[in-house]
């Protein structure tokens, strides 16, 4: 072990608090005035040195994008093991790890399949190979003209992506849910032909194709062709008005909802919250002027609210936030409230150790009852420079 971490590229180091690869040396050339964290990309690109999600953050949204990218888990293996040589303080984002180090972090496998595995990537737009004459993957360093030359496998285009690849992982997460929508609905719609005749041949072969791959078209025309005897209602947990030009902090229908407990003594006075608080408003370019960052991931033009709620869905995976948390916190404080503080959080997430755990507190958790996201908003509003 001690001979292994006094060679190779690379160095990991494994604090029991953070629980991340930390690297113990730089590629000579590689400390530059303008560094980047163990996870980040480079200055100037789409991801910022200070606004990049950690490792784990990027593996985990390539794997909810891997079917629209055509890319499988051990493929992804792979990548994750390049991800964790990089460098802490880099100007880079190159991989000079060698097959051997890289074997070893992927348990094993064979030159071979780290070759294949690669050549994939790059086909996908995650990596490009820069190679040295000799293949082999190293940095070379001018003092005098203070330049540098890097071999390896640089992962830059992987970093320029990453917003296009969240947004893939959202799209891929509706594909998902839509499929067991219509899946559900259909298995619904079959159940009164099945009792009544249990060996009804067209309706056990449907159930049959239901364990088969099938895309959302497919389903859609199987479940029209059958009784739509099936009562669907609209979803009530997201808020009606994301077409709004202002946010109103005493919307009726945006207003949290406070179950009362039969434990509750009648000469208890109520909660201050049931009183009426003062009426709020938001405009959407109050939203994008207090929230700079969040705005400048986005792909398209952000014209009313609804985009900020599909762009906001985007931005929750890339910061720590999981579907699950996300999901408690519309259905505590609404859609449209979740998703501007998941705009207000990106502005300064990098100062806050557990997003996640942070972002459930505000909004679902003990701090929620005191939280405003319209507030939030205003402050950094006010501290955003004129």
């Amino acid at each position: 072990m001690q001979g292994w971490m006094a060679r190779g590229p690379c160095r990991p180091v494994c604090r029991e608090k953070s629980m991340a690869f930390i690297q113990a040396t730089a590629a000579f050339g590689a400390r530059a005035s303008e560094l980047l964290s163990a996870d980040n990309a480079r200055p100037g690109r789409q991801i910022s040195a200070s606004q990049a999600p950690e490792r784990h953050i990027i593996v985990e949204t390539l794997r909810k994008a891997a079917p629209l990218l055509g890319l499988k888990p051990t493929v992804l293996a792979t990548l994750e093991a390049m991800l964790s040589c990089l460098a802490p303080k880099r100007n880079h984002n190159m991989v000079f790890a060698s097959n051997l180090t890289l074997s070893a972090r992927r348990n094993g496998v064979s030159d071979r399949t780290l070759r294949r595995h690669a050549a994939t990537l790059q086909e996908a737009g995650l990596l490009q190979r820069k190679d040295s004459a000799n293949g082999k993957r190293f940095t070379r360093y001018d003092p005098a003209a203070k330049q540098a030359m890097h071999f390896g496998f640089d992962l830059s285009p992987l970093f320029d992506k990453l917003a296009e690849i969240a947004a893939l992982a959202v799209q891929a997460e509706q594909t998902a849910a839509q499929i067991a929508y219509l899946k559900s609905k259909i298995r619904a719609q079959l159940r009164p032909l099945l009792q009544a005749d249990p060996t009804d041949t067209r309706g056990l072969d449907l159930l049959r194709r239901l364990r088969t791959r099938l895309t959302v078209a497919e389903l859609s025309a199987l479940s029209a062709a059958l009784p739509q005897e099936v009562q669907e209602a609209e979803d009530d947990r997201l808020e009606t008005h994301v077409g709004a030009s202002k946010l109103s902090a005493s919307d009726g229908q945006n207003v949290r909802h406070h179950q009362k407990s039969n434990k509750e003594k009648p000469e208890e006075e109520p909660p201050s919250q049931d009183k009426p608080a003062a009426a709020e408003t938001l405009s959407l370019a109050e939203l994008v002027t207090a929230c700079p960052e969040a705005a400048s991931f986005s792909l398209g033009s952000i014209a009313h609210f609804g985009d900020v709620i599909a762009h906001a869905q985007t931005l929750a995976p890339m910061i720590g936030i999981d579907r699950a948390t996300y999901g408690q916190a519309v259905r505590s404080i609404g859609a449209l409230r979740s998703a501007i503080t998941v705009w207000a959080i990106v502005q300064f997430h990098d100062r806050i150790r557990n997003v996640g755990a942070y972002f459930r507190a505000i909004t679902s958790g003990a701090r929620s009852r005191d939280f405003d996201a319209i507030r939030l908003v205003r402050r950094l509003g006010a501290m955003a420079p004129a």
